[in-house]
């Protein structure tokens, strides 16, 4: 699988993916997804096929505390976080049953690790809470979650490391 940083040519095809998958809750603005990437290249990406072809893409960014961002609403100025949180992931559904979702995951904790980050957080929708359990992602009870993440959203994390309660500066190497 081809995993490469978003680019300009990249947007059309990641809003078709997000139509195509998100029929509960809707879909997000084009601003709106790009304030993610902006905060966090890094942590955003697309599956290609060998043609360049976009079959997937995640958008992560940090965060910090314990509700989720909300929905449909650009990214205010992250300068310091907690965790990395999986704002969205969505493969086409053409390219569904090939491993891209799974790679694409542990892709993204790969990232998190070497960047020193102690858990990813995620609010599973429209039932992928059983997905992300098969990558050692639990629910995190106790929490409110916008309504705009639908009815039956769970609140996720997967912890990658022990933290002594540190704060990272986001973009400082590690």
């Amino acid at each position: 699988m081809i995993f490469k940083k978003i680019e300009e040519i990249h947007w059309n095809r990641i809003i078709e993916i997000q139509d195509e998958s998100y029929r509960e809750i809707g879909t997000e603005e084009l601003d709106v997804l790009k304030s993610k990437n902006a905060a966090s290249p890094d942590t955003c990406f697309v599956c290609v096929s060998k043609s360049g072809v976009v079959l997937g893409y995640l958008l992560a960014h940090p965060w910090r505390g314990t509700s989720p961002p909300k929905l449909f609403e650009p990214l205010p100025n992250i300068t310091d976080c907690e965790y990395l949180y999986l704002h969205d992931m969505a493969i086409s559904p053409q390219s569904k049953g090939q491993g891209i979702g799974r790679a694409a995951a542990l892709k993204l904790i790969e990232v998190a690790r070497n960047k020193g980050m102690n858990k990813v957080m995620l609010v599973a929708v429209q039932g992928s809470e059983s997905f992300w359990a098969t990558i050692g992602f639990q629910e995190v009870k106790g929490v409110s979650i916008c309504s705009s993440y639908g009815e039956k959203a769970q609140l996720m994390e997967k912890v990658l490391a022990v933290s002594m309660g540190s704060v990272y500066q986001w973009g400082q190497s590690r």
